[in-house]
């Protein structure tokens, strides 16, 4: 069963974009919990920045996914491809 039609509302997700000096809020290695210190501080410091993407985004967690992708792009109907 296919995931149902969404409602419209905007999701998060995405991808972090880091300067090499944000690796140091990393303090207590891989017990760190990047959600809360790291980023709090950053955006204590008005240092965390996000950006609104209104066009084609599909996750690509699974191989499905990779298939559902593959098959858009093997269709010549990919929304992501901008050059021909």
């Amino acid at each position: 069963m296919e995931k149902p039609a969404g409602d419209g509302a905007w999701i998060n997700a995405g991808y972090f974009i880091l300067e090499p000096s944000v690796f140091d809020q990393i303090s207590e290695g891989d017990q760190t919990i990047w959600e809360r210190a790291p980023l709090e501080n950053l955006a204590s410091k008005g240092e965390l920045f996000s950006f609104r993407h209104g066009g084609f985004w599909r996750c690509m967690d699974t191989l499905r996914d990779k298939q559902q992708l593959n098959a858009l792009w093997d269709s010549g109907d990919a929304p992501w491809r901008s050059w021909k």
